[in-house]
């Protein structure tokens, strides 16, 4: 989880965002669902809702927070971690998909 956080505050983001640990299980719950399409409003946020004693539509909006800040304050950064130019902002689901494919292919390389 750790490398996860690390890579959150690479974007800019802080603890001081209910976002950032949201985002945080958000990538590994992904991370750990690879084997089928991600639905994120029905099998990330529910999830989410119930670990943070919350609502689907609070985490919703705490993670649109979070990628709103990383997209204005750190472009060229998400940019670099997603392997391509961005033209638009991402939302939700591909930031964490992002997160998520990075995460992986760096654990990949660890491995080797």
């Amino acid at each position: 989880m750790s490398e996860i956080y690390g890579l959150i505050r690479k974007l800019g983001a802080t603890s001081k965002y209910k976002g950032y640990y949201y985002v945080a299980d958000a990538v590994k719950l992904s991370m750990n669902m690879q084997e089928r399409p991600l639905k994120i409003t029905k099998d990330i946020y529910p999830i989410l809702a119930r670990k943070y004693k919350s609502t689907p539509s609070n985490i919703e909006h705490n993670i649109r927070t979070l990628v709103n800040l990383c997209w204005v304050n750190h472009k060229d950064v998400l940019e670099e971690i997603a392997g391509c130019t961005m033209d638009y902002k991402p939302t939700n689901s591909e930031f964490i998909d992002i997160l998520a494919y990075y995460m992986y292919k760096t654990e990949d390389k660890v491995a080797q």
